[in-house]
């Protein structure tokens, strides 16, 4: 791909400031079973210059395969799998699209900027998924956890539950524009006041994020050389 080296230097700096909102770079996606009649459905994040930011379990039907569909601009697009941070226990998936499918405007978008720090609790947060944007409110206090979380702190949750299809969709800082998160897994957990269980949705935040992509980056980079 023509734009390899341009790509792999605004992931390896994460700091360009994203024009376009939300419900413009928020995607869905598809991948086939394999069986020529089932398929997984989800949720992604046009970050610019051909590559698509997805949950990984949304694209891990049918391992054989990287062939992905995405839905961009209303037009359904065939899409390659090209990264998968699995490996390393992250829940994150890139797809690249042909550069001769894209827009002149999707070609110069610029890239989608990863916010520096995880959001706080009880922050209002934009999310995009299943092709519209909704706001919701990280939950008021962190839990305290020795599970997959940076710190043993768990932020990266959303006091909202998030269906079916919307693993993959991107949650944004709503005042700088940035990149919180990527929409992984539904929860439940306990209301204080009713002892009901509410719905939640846990997101891969920012802070793995930017790592992620950086290694992409970086890989890329090597490769082109």
């Amino acid at each position: 791909m023509r734009f390899a080296p341009l790509l792999a230097a605004a992931l390896l700096a994460l700091v360009s400031p994203a024009e376009a909102g939300p419900a413009e770079v928020g995607v869905q996606v598809e991948k086939p079973a394999g069986d020529g009649v089932h398929f997984s459905q989800g949720s992604g994040v046009y970050l610019g210059e051909g590559l698509v930011l997805t949950a990984a379990h949304v694209v891990a039907v049918d391992p054989g395969s990287n062939r992905v569909t995405v839905l961009l601009d209303g037009v359904r697009q065939d899409a390659t799998q090209v990264f998968d941070g699995r490996a390393e226990g992250t829940d994150l998936a890139l797809l690249s699209l042909p550069a001769a499918s894209l827009s002149p405007a999707r070609r110069t978008q610029p890239a989608v900027a990863v916010c520096a720090e995880n959001p706080e609790p009880s922050r209002p947060v934009q999310v995009a998924a299943l092709g519209s944007v909704s706001v919701a409110f990280t939950i008021p206090s962190p839990l305290n956890s020795e599970g997959p979380s940076d710190t043993g702190r768990w932020t990266n949750i959303l006091a909202t539950g998030y269906k079916a299809g919307s693993s993959g969709g991107g949650v944004f800082d709503p005042r700088q524009g940035c990149l919180w998160g990527i929409l992984a897994v539904e929860l439940s957990g306990p209301a204080k006041s009713s002892g009901r269980f509410l719905d939640l949705t846990a997101f891969v935040p920012a802070s793995k994020i930017a790592p992620f992509l950086r290694t992409y980056a970086e890989s890329h980079r090597q490769a082109a050389e």
